[in-house]
């Protein structure tokens, strides 16, 4: 047997691409802290507001599920507990949405 851990930078780089798959911005507008709140993970994410991604959404419900994708994502890939999310938006980016043909 053995066991499994995630150093810090692991769970960092693993919270970046789950926040940028939510979010659906680049990773490199992705910014996330991690901090211990009595041993479950405190994230504190900051990412733009990805303009073609918000249609139809307002900007609580995005917040919302980028906030759930991060506590969902990180218990079921890493075995984490999330205790916190704070979300910060900061600046807009404006995207063409992508097409499949």
């Amino acid at each position: 047997m053995g066991t499994t851990t995630f150093t810090a930078r692991a769970l960092q780089r693993l919270a970046v691409g789950i926040a940028h798959d939510v979010a659906r911005v680049s990773v490199r507008d992705v910014g996330v802290q991690l901090s211990d709140e009595h041993g479950a993970l405190r994230i504190a994410v900051t990412v733009p507001v990805a303009t073609a991604s918000t249609s139809g959404r307002n900007l609580v419900d995005g917040g919302e599920d980028l906030r759930n994708g991060l506590i969902d994502g990180m218990r079921e890939l890493a075995g984490r507990e999330v205790g916190t999310v704070d979300v910060r938006y900061s600046g807009v980016r404006r995207s063409a949405e992508r097409r499949v043909r």
